[in-house]
């Protein structure tokens, strides 16, 4: 693939330094593609056909009995040109005709509508075969149900057999993320198919969201349920867990339907979120650690999820797709200072890998003014970093993001490697770490995707053409 690069690339850096940059990368594109080979033939070998596979041990698990692993990787492979794994998944899906009628067990809306719906649109948006799109409405077909709640939010757990559905056990609340996390997946598929059922259904739930929120930028992680007017529940405000993909949803919706001014609203309500988060989380250590904070009751929380990496992503994205007048001049710097660090939470490591979370220390100099928590030195094989660097990459050129992140790629292939894939680490402070045994389907959907993109040339992925879901599903933009 030849490489192609844009006027705001060879404005700031020569051809010289970019070919050089390249030449560098396309070695460390390989290693990329390799660990994908081996993480799908572990996975073909020992759990074809299950949601998820133990790669220590080869064991296979199911959770909502969907292929998630396969369907989730379909995008990547496709991406890395890996078509014949592509295509055999392709035929299994086929022969199977998922989802399967019966019962599968309630599991997460969120999660079965970002992986498995967001896996098989994204697989058709690529290669538009038709048996993905056939699949990808079984399977909303059987989601539909959830919407069926007074306000038109979904309840958060769905059997994607039976469509029974019900909210969480474990909260008595909905879930900001969870509500507002399921509109590209079902515009796209009214999109796709002519039937604008899904696109409504959806849309409905986010305008209950921003009915509730009034104007307001920043909103609650937690809604009232089985209310035709949902209000917000307690004051925990989150750029990370439960809140996340709201905002990015804003954003990527107006950007997927063509900048729409249909879908103004969505764009406005993320410029004004992007500013409060600015006014109100947004902190700088001593030691120069700019971080997005968490706020309850009013108060920050000095802590910053790995989770929230995408925000630096986001920023870019949205600085580079609003109309230039409306674009703050303070995003791409700010993207900057968060990519920093998160590429610290993985070089300040013992590992260097990254623990779930950090806490930072306002007043305190590197590297003390970020620390490891005891209750999460853990690390899921997440991609938020590598995706913030992805983006930063491909609209600045700047080769020191490719350095930065083949360190990261380096850390998981020398403490996550294992013999049916890569397995999430139990404590990141320990050289070695523990394996836990586990391999999340976002290994192969995001993180490895984000690794090899970055390396690959520019146009391995168009972003005027694409724009990804929150699981990093490349869905093509409506023109």
């Amino acid at each position: 693939m030849k490489a192609t690069w844009p006027e705001e690339w060879t404005r700031r850096w020569s051809e010289e330094e970019l070919l050089k940059s390249q030449r560098e990368a396309d070695p460390w594109a390989d290693e990329v593609r390799d660990a994908m080979r081996h993480t799908w033939r572990g996975y073909m070998k020992k759990a074809w056909g299950r949601d998820d596979i133990k790669p220590d041990s080869g064991q296979a698990k199911d959770w909502c009995r969907m292929a998630v692993t396969m369907v989730d990787g379909l995008s990547t492979l496709w991406v890395m040109g890996l078509k014949d794994e592509f295509n055999k998944a392709y035929e299994w899906i086929e022969q199977q005709k998922i989802p399967t009628p019966g019962k599968h067990g309630r599991h997460s809306l969120f999660e079965i509508s970002i992986r498995a719906l967001g896996g098989l649109l994204s697989a058709h948006s690529l290669s538009e075969k038709q048996g993905f799109l056939d699949a990808a409405r079984r399977l909303a077909d059987n989601l539909m149900p959830a919407f069926n709640t007074p306000s038109g939010m979904p309840r958060s757990t769905v059997d994607v057999g039976t469509g029974e559905s019900q909210w969480h056990s474990w909260v008595s609340h909905a879930v900001l993320a969870e509500v507002a996390t399921v509109q590209m997946e079902m515009r796209y598929l009214s999109h796709a198919t002519g039937d604008r059922k899904y696109a409504q259904a959806s849309d409905r739930a986010m305008q209950a969201v921003m009915d509730a929120a009034g104007g307001r930028g920043l909103i609650p992680i937690y809604m009232s349920r089985d209310d035709p007017q949902p209000k917000f529940v307690g004051s925990k405000i989150s750029l990370g867990a439960m809140g996340d993909s709201y905002y990015e949803y804003l954003l990527k919706q107006w950007v997927q339907a063509g900048k729409s001014p249909a879908d103004d609203r969505l764009k406005d309500t993320w410029k004004t979120a992007m500013r409060e988060m600015q006014e109100k989380l947004v902190f700088k250590t001593a030691g120069g650690s700019t971080f997005v904070a968490e706020s309850d009751n009013g108060r920050p929380r000095m802590r910053m999820d790995h989770l929230a990496c995408f925000v630096a992503g986001m920023l870019m994205l949205g600085s580079r797709t609003l109309p230039p007048e409306e674009v703050d001049s303070s995003w791409e710097p700010l993207a900057a200072e968060i990519t920093e660090t998160c590429y610290q939470m993985y070089k300040r490591s013992p590992s260097g890998l990254s623990a779930e979370y950090y806490v930072f220390n306002k007043n305190s100099m590197a590297p003390g003014d970020m620390s490891i928590p005891n209750d999460a030195p853990h690390n899921l094989l997440r991609p938020e970093a590598a995706e913030a660097i992805y983006y930063m990459h491909y609209y600045t050129g700047d080769p020191k993001y490719r350095r930065m992140a083949y360190e990261m790629f380096s850390a998981f292939q020398r403490h996550c490697k294992a013999r049916y894939g890569y397995s999430a680490v139990g404590d990141v402070r320990g050289s070695p770490p523990r394996h836990k045994d586990s391999q999340e389907s976002f290994w192969l959907a995001e993180t490895l995707k984000y690794f090899y993109l970055i390396f690959a040339p520019r146009n391995a992925l168009n972003l005027e053409e694409w724009v990804m879901n929150t699981e990093a599903q490349p869905m093509r933009i409506w023109h």
